[in-house]
C-alpha cells in the first residue's frame, strides 16, 4: 500500500506563464505549507488565491492534494474532476492517477481501477500507476470474496435490526404516552363531583305526599261505600 500516494505538483511549474503577483505569491506559500505537512495552512493560502483567480485548473489540482492528505476525500474528488481540463497529457494523467488514489482510500476499488487505467492510457510507462492498478484489482477481488460479502450482508442485517428495534421502541413510547394521557383524563373525570342518582327504593317528598293523598282519598271512598252499604242493608220493619 506504500505506492498509494498523491502526486503533488507546484503550480508555478504547472503554469510558468503566470506573472508574479499576489496570486502566485499565495500559491507559492500554499505549496510550501504542503511540503511542510501543514495542509490546513496550505488550503487557507489556496482559498485566498482562488479568490484572485477562480476556476484555475492548476490551483484546483494543488488544492486536491492538500485535501487528500487532510483525508477530505469527497472534496478532493471534486477538485480533481475540475482539474481534468488541463491541456497537457502528463498533467491529465497525473490527475487520473490521483483520482485512483482517492477512490482507493475511499474503498471504491472499481473506480480506482478505472482511474489508473485511464492514467496508463495517457502515460503507459508509469510504473506507479501499473503497480497501483494491480493492487486495486487485488483489493477488489478480496472485497468480492464470499466471506467478505457475507460479512457485509450480516452488517446490513444487524443495522436493519437496530433500525427496527429503534422504530419499535419509539412506537411503544408513543403508545405508552397515549395510555398515560388517557388514564390521566379518566382520573380527572373521576375526581369531578357526580350528580347523585336516586335509587329505586327511594322516593321524593313529592311522590310520598302524592301517594299519601291518594291513600286518604281511597279511605274516604271506602268509608262512603261502607256507609251506603249499611244504609241499604238496614231492616226497616216491613213484612214481606
Amino acid at each position: 500500500m506504500k505506492y498509494i500516494f498523491f502526486i503533488l505538483s507546484c503550480l508555478l511549474i504547472l503554469a510558468p506563464n503566470i506573472l508574479a503577483d499576489d496570486f502566485t505569491d499565495l500559491v507559492g506559500k500554499g505549496n510550501v505549507a504542503v511540503k511542510e505537512g501543514d495542509y490546513q495552512m496550505a488550503l487557507d493560502y489556496y482559498h485566498q488565491a482562488e479568490v484572485e483567480r477562480p476556476e484555475t485548473p492548476e490551483l484546483e489540482y494543488n488544492m486536491a492534494g492538500a485535501l487528500y492528505h487532510d483525508e477530505k476525500y469527497e472534496e478532493a474528488l471534486d477538485k480533481l474532476q475540475r482539474s481534468l481540463v488541463l491541456q497537457d497529457v502528463n498533467k491529465e494523467a497525473a490527475a487520473h492517477y490521483n483520482l485512483g488514489s482517492v477512490y482507493y482510500r475511499m474503498g471504491d476499488y472499481q473506480k480506482a481501477i478505472q482511474s489508473y487505467q485511464r492514467s496508463l492510457e495517457l502515460v503507459p510507462e508509469d510504473i506507479d500507476a501499473k503497480y497501483n492498478l494491480e493492487l486495486a484489482r487485488k483489493m477488489l477481488k478480496e472485497q468480492m470474496k464470499p466471506e467478505n460479502k457475507d460479512q457485509q450482508e450480516q452488517q446490513q442485517q444487524e443495522q436493519q435490526k437496530k433500525d427496527q428495534e429503534q422504530e419499535q421502541k419509539e412506537e411503544q413510547q408513543q403508545e405508552q404516552q397515549q395510555q398515560d394521557e388517557q388514564e390521566q383524563q379518566d382520573q380527572n373525570q373521576e375526581q369531578q363531583p357526580q350528580p347523585q342518582e336516586r335509587s329505586e327504593d327511594e322516593m321524593s317528598k313529592e311522590d310520598a305526599e302524592r301517594i299519601l293523598n291518594a291513600l286518604k282519598d281511597d279511605e274516604k271512598d271506602l268509608q262512603k261505600e261502607q256507609q251506603r252499604f249499611k244504609a241499604q242493608g238496614s231492616y226497616q220493619g216491613n213484612d214481606w
